[in-house]
Parts: structure tokens; C-alpha cells; sequence
């Protein structure tokens, strides 16, 4: 597991750099052409030292709690697009709670089992919630698109990217519950991964290795996707609530660079 930890740190780290460069985007609203179009790094300190202060309080917290993690602005807007940023941005968070941070927790000797019934019922719930959540996407962004829907190419990548890393998430927990011959009593909980690993079962593969390779390719897949977030669309779930948390109040930080940064006609993937 030595090299899933590296790439998983690999992977956080090139997240990170995408955050902080966006961060620092953001901090670097009163740019000028004098100065290269960026600020000297003691002014970035200074400025994102009061932005962290200022989202620290109890009124931001609430602000972002509200429209970052219930999504009450996108709820009042419409229903259907709450539905669809909730199931998948949540449903994802939690597959990757359970499965990249789940390996790391059992590596160091937590009491945590791939057949533990919270654990198995979690997952496919969670991979079931993605996959609802991308067909509603899919639906409404190319079966009935509203009239100001601009649909580009990066939307087309993060959707089939998420319907393959949901899909996979189901095909290794198959693979692994045909390679250690699990029982129906001990994987009945797994309610979609159980049935597909009896579907699979006559095709006889020999599924030590099997299991391993599809093990690794979603693993790979799905470290990928985090270190891409920061880069694609998907951005505007951490950028979006903050942005407005910052203009609810008047002494928050001018944001006036994320209004470019997110000149969209409508964000992703509703």
C-alpha cells in the first residue's frame, strides 16, 4: 500500500496547488501592470491573513454552512438543480471518506471492515446517490437544457469521469467480494455490490488478479479527479459558497476577481 499512500499524497499535493493558486488569484484583486500582475508575497499574507479571520466568524461559518453545505441559495433557486449539486457533490465526498481515507484509517489499525454493515450500506448508498444524481444531470443539461445553458466541453469530461469512477467503485467492491469469497450473510449489506458480484460470477475469472487490477485503475482514476477538482469546473463547489459568505457582509474581502474566474452562464453541472 506504499505506493497508494504516495500517489495519494501526489494527488492532494497537486490539489492543494490548485487551491492555493486559485486563493491566490482571488487575493490579487487590485493587480496592476507595474507590478508584473501580482502582489508582493507579504501583501498576499497580509490579505489572506484577514480573509481566514474574516470567514473564522461566527456569522461566515453560519453563511457558508447554510449555502456551502445545506445549499439553501441553489435550494430557493430551484429544486431540481439542489438535487442534483447535493447528490453528487455529497454522495462523492462521502465515496471518498470511506474509501481513499477508509484504506488510511485501516492501515494504521482502525476497527473498520469492507463487510461492516454501515460500511457496505454507506458505499453503495453513496455510489447509488452519484449515479441518480449524474443521470438527473445528464437530463437536464442535454435532454431538456434551460434556454441560458451554455454546455462545454470540461462538462462533458467531469460527468463521464464521475459515472466511470462510480460505476468502478461498484466493480471493485464485486471483485473483492468474489476474490475473498464473501457470504450473502456477511455482503447482503452491500446492495448493489453483492448482486453485481453474482451477475459477474460465471464468467469464472480468476479474481485474485482481477480484483487487483480493477483495484488499482479506479484507485488511479479516482486520485486523478481529486488532483484535477481545483482545475475544472468543479471548482465552484469551494469557491462558490465562499464567494458568497464574503458578499454577504460589507466588511468581507472585495471578490472582485471570482466574478471573472466564474463567468459562467450557469455553474456545473446543473
Amino acid at each position: 500500500m506504499a505506493v497508494f499512500h504516495g500517489l495519494s499524497a501526489l494527488a492532494i499535493a497537486i490539489f492543494l496547488a490548485g487551491a492555493l493558486s486559485r486563493a491566490r488569484f482571488w487575493l490579487s484583486d487590485d493587480r496592476s501592470p507595474g507590478d508584473g500582475g501580482r502582489r508582493p508575497t507579504k501583501r498576499l499574507a497580509q490579505q489572506a491573513s484577514v480573509a481566514i479571520r474574516f470567514l473564522l466568524r461566527p456569522q461566515t461559518l453560519q453563511t457558508l454552512f447554510w449555502n456551502g453545505l445545506v445549499m439553501r441559495q441553489v435550494w430557493r433557486e430551484s429544486r431540481l438543480r439542489w438535487l442534483i449539486h447535493l447528490t453528487i457533490s455529497w454522495s462523492f465526498v462521502g465515496l471518498f471518506a470511506v474509501g481513499s481515507l477508509g484504506n488510511y484509517a485501516a492501515d494504521f489499525g482502525a476497527p473498520l471492515e469492507k463487510d461492516d454493515a454501515w460500511f457496505a450500506a454507506f458505499n453503495d448508498a453513496a455510489a447509488l446517490a452519484l449515479l441518480a444524481g449524474l443521470g438527473l444531470a445528464l437530463g437536464r443539461r442535454y435532454l431538456t437544457p434551460a434556454a441560458h445553458t451554455r454546455t462545454i466541453f470540461d462538462d462533458a469530461i467531469v460527468l463521464v469521469l464521475l459515472a466511470l469512477l462510480g460505476l468502478s467503485g461498484l466493480l471493485v467492491e464485486a471483485g473483492r467480494i468474489l476474490e475473498e469469497g464473501t457470504t450473502a450473510s456477511a455482503g447482503g449489506y452491500a446492495f448493489l455490490g453483492y448482486p453485481l458480484s453474482q451477475a459477474l460470477e460465471p464468467l469464472d475469472w480468476n479474481w485474485e488478479v482481477a480484483a487487483g487490477w480493477v483495484w488499482w485503475t479506479h484507485a488511479v482514476a479516482s486520485l486523478s479527479f481529486v488532483a484535477y477538482l481545483p482545475y475544472s469546473k468543479l471548482r465552484h463547489m469551494f469557491t462558490s459558497p465562499i464567494t458568497i459568505a464574503l458578499a454577504s457582509d460589507k466588511e468581507a474581502p472585495s471578490p472582485e476577481n471570482e466574478r471573472s474566474a466564474n463567468q459562467e452562464t450557469e455553474p456545473w453541472p446543473a
